[in-house]
């Protein structure tokens, strides 16, 4: 006679849904955690530091300095200094870069004289050049901090800072 067909209960099917969007979340909850507490956006700033320094935007990646930073350079200064290096005494046009595995850092400071802040991602940038004078390599520590609710781009003025602070 007529056989029945079975027929997959919509609640199975929603039930499944959830499952997969709950395993989806935890995984993704994992990996947020994972980054250290918003160290992916540290990593962020100084991936876009570079890549405006990279196209020769100093004014623009000026604009990502940390107010310590900015008392140190002002913006007309820094994009002129930064220009002449770079363009002029290197004889580059542009540069390509590398960030490395960052890491926490608590207690840093930017100089002997700053006021140690809370919160301190260092990642270290390897900035790849062909000059006039061959290809070279240039290596530096930089430092994200948060200030207000946006990480900003510091640079250590104490020697290897990183080892110190650790």
């Amino acid at each position: 006679m007529f056989r029945r067909r079975r027929r997959f209960p919509v609640f199975k099917l929603l039930l499944a849904a959830a499952g997969l969007l709950m395993a989806w979340m935890l995984v993704r909850g994992i990996s947020v955690l994972a980054e250290g507490n918003g160290s992916g956006d540290a990593r962020e700033v100084v991936e876009s530091f570079y890549t405006m320094e990279r196209e020769g935007n100093f004014g623009g990646s000026w604009e990502l300095f940390h107010s310590q930073m900015k008392e140190h350079f002002t913006k007309d200064s820094y994009i002129q200094k930064r220009a002449h290096v770079f363009m002029q005494d290197f004889g580059v046009d542009t540069f390509s870069f590398k960030l490395g595995s960052g890491k926490t850092v608590s207690g840093w400071r930017m100089s002997k004289d700053s006021p140690a802040l809370p919160e301190v991602y260092a990642v270290p940038v390897t900035m790849l050049y062909e000059s006039s004078f061959g290809a070279f390599d240039l290596e530096q520590t930089v430092y994200a901090a948060k200030e207000g609710d946006e990480w900003k781009i510091l640079w250590s003025y104490q020697g290897n800072s990183l080892k110190e602070s650790s």
